[in-house]
This record gives C-alpha cells, structure tokens and sequence, in this order.
C-alpha cells in the first residue's frame, strides 16, 4: 500500500517526534511509495523558517527527495475533493489541509499525519493513520 505524507508527518519524521517509528516503517516497506504533496513543500520551509533554521531547507528538500517516490501536483480533480473534505468538515478544515487529503483520495493513498481535523475525515472517504499528538 502507498502513503502520502501530510507535512505533520514529515515533521515527525525530521523532529523524531512521537510517532517517528510508525513513518520509519513506511519508508522502510519495500511494498510501500511514499508521496508528499507539493503544497507540503512551502509548508515544511515555512516550518523550518519558524524555527529560525530556513538554511536547511537544501538538505532537508535533497535528503527526502530520495525518499519520495514523486511530489503529487494539485489539479482541478484534487480541488473538487478538497470542496467535499471542506463541505462536510466540523468544525472547519483548513484549506491547504484538505488539497492534501484530497490529494491522497484521489490517488488512492492512504494519509498519514498528525492533524485532530484531518482525523476528524471518515475512513469511508479517506484511508488514513493518524499518529501520535506531539507531547508539550
């Protein structure tokens, strides 16, 4: 089975926060084509650039490029998803949170991430794990 990656995944990837092993195994799985969407890549650099380390943006972009099967573009079908995610989400789902998981939908991947609203989707229209929350 594939997996895409949420950017709160690739995080806890990076970070080695909870949930760390979880991700390692999916990259390890021979079986297994790790995806991250575009969109993941502002956010990851807007992450790093919060933590005043944006000089590693290079590294972190080239190292997990070799471990990406692609980066998955946004199209018009990958919108449509995101307006369903977003029409029936309670309370509210950020909008670059649903172009990802309906990114993952529409390629049939399942998501993994870390986000409570991306939880909040139903199995029955988005295969996904949801990893541990980070601890304070």
């Amino acid at each position: 089975m594939s997996h895409l990656l949420d950017t709160s995944a690739w995080l806890v990837h990076l970070f080695g926060e909870p949930g760390v092993e979880e991700v390692s195994r999916i990259f390890e799985d021979a079986q297994s084509e790790v995806f991250v969407s575009v969109l993941s890549l502002p956010e990851m650099y807007g992450r790093l650039k919060a933590l005043d380390r944006q000089d590693q943006w290079p590294l972190v972009r080239d190292t997990y490029a070799e471990l990406f099967a692609r980066v998955l573009p946004v199209d018009e079908s990958i919108a449509a998803a995101a307006i369903d995610f977003r029409s029936r989400a309670q309370p509210r789902l950020p909008t670059i949170d649903a172009l990802i998981a309906a990114t993952a939908r529409v390629h049939g991947l399942i998501l993994v991430h870390r986000d409570p609203h991306l939880a909040a989707i139903s199995s029955e229209n988005l295969a996904q794990v949801s990893l541990p929350g980070k601890q304070a």
